[in-house]
Parts: structure tokens; sequence; C-alpha cells
């Protein structure tokens, strides 16, 4: 099993992408359910935008996983601070810095570039895994506001 670190770069960089300030997790949201449910997971949404104000609920990335092994939940949130819009992410000498005008959102995206390259490793060494639970949480840098919020039901 190994890390494409490429890959990983090309994941972060989509990320810090895609505006994403708290209260607005809605084109991040589906980024992510985009590339989770194209590794097999089924994605469920919560009703917690009531809640918490923003234009996107929670969300869980459910992969089945080999049956009678303990699961695993994995957390990270979707959303950044001010000033998150309009990132441009440069990219030198392997590190990724913000052009200085904006934050560069590595909180928490590079936690779901891991989570996105962690499964794909998973996926190609065609290794056994327990069932996992992503979860993805709005709202965060604001006071935890969507894990307040969220659906432990699911």
């Amino acid at each position: 099993m190994t890390v494409n670190r490429e890959r990983l770069a090309d994941t972060f960089r989509s990320l810090v992408t895609i505006d994403s300030e708290s209260r607005d997790e809605l084109a991040v949201s589906e980024f992510i359910a985009g590339v989770f449910s194209g590794l097999g997971a089924t994605i469920v949404r919560d009703e917690s935008l009531a809640g918490t104000g923003s234009n996107s609920g929670n969300m869980v990335a459910r992969f089945e996983g080999r049956a009678g092994l303990e699961p695993l939940l994995i957390a990270a949130h979707m959303d950044t601070v001010s000033p998150g819009r309009g990132i441009a992410p440069v990219f030198k000498d392997g590190v990724f810095f913000s052009s200085g005008e904006t934050i560069l959102g590595s909180d928490d995206k590079s936690a779901i570039a891991v989570m996105h390259e962690a499964m794909c490793v998973l996926k190609e060494s065609g290794v056994d895994c327990c069932p996992l639970e992503l979860v993805f949480t709005v709202c965060e840098e604001i006071g935890l506001v969507g894990a307040k919020h969220f659906d432990y039901g699911l």
C-alpha cells in the first residue's frame, strides 16, 4: 500500500479552492460526497440546517467493510475561517502556502484530503477493512455548531 502523493496534493488543492466559510459549506459538501461516493460510499446527510444556519447539513460517508470487524468512525469538518473565499494555494518545494490574501484552509481540508487518500489506497490494495463511517460536520469554526446539531441516530 502506497500513498499517491500527487493525488493527495491534487485532492487538497481542489478542496482548498472551494469556498466554505462557516454556514456556506454546500459546495465543499457536494465535492466530498462526489469523491467518496465514487469510492463506493453511501452518503447520508442530516437535517441540521435549521439548527446551524448552514446551507448544508452534516454528512456521513459509509463504507460497508468486512462484516464482523469492529467499525471505525473518523471525523473532520468542512468549514473554514475568514478570509476563506477565493483561496489560491501556492505549491512550492513540496509545501502548500496561502497566496497571502486569504487563509490556506488546511484546517480541516488537509484531514479530508488524507481521508480520501486513505480510502483510495485501501480500495487499490484490496485489503479487507472494517466498516467505516466518515463524518463531516459544518460550522465547526464558530463553536462546534454542526457537531452540536448532528443527528446521532445516523
